[in-house]
């Protein structure tokens, strides 16, 4: 039997680094993107540029299994997932299409 709860965004951002909502998120976060890298040995460094975006709490998921994920290099961009395809340029280049926002939708949805 597992035990399953949900965690609200208030406790696993809390600035509290003893919180166990926080470890235990961020300890799903690493479980997905150690499954990632497996997968996909080809995108291990977008996998990793992926968990930071994740873990800065820079992806937002919309309405239609749609996700704003904000990019690394420029504050005031941010890309869009929808059906699996993202608008960034790097998508039509990376492996199988994932690019690190893709990645990041990915692993933020596995880890919550």
């Amino acid at each position: 039997m597992v035990a399953v709860k949900e965690f609200t965004w208030e406790e696993i951002a809390a600035p509290d680094f003893g919180n166990p909502a926080r470890a235990t998120w961020r300890a799903a976060v690493a479980e997905v993107a150690a499954t990632a890298k497996a997968t996909l040995p080809e995108c291990n460094g977008r996998v990793d540029s992926a968990v930071k975006i994740v873990l800065a709490g820079d992806v937002e998921l919309l309405d239609g299994g749609k996700a704003k994920v904000a990019s690394q290099s420029n504050g005031s961009t941010a890309y869009f997932v929808v059906n699996g395809e993202c608008s960034c340029k790097d998508y039509r280049k990376a492996p199988q299409g994932f690019c690190k926002h893709r990645l990041a939708y990915g692993i933020h949805n596995a880890s919550r």
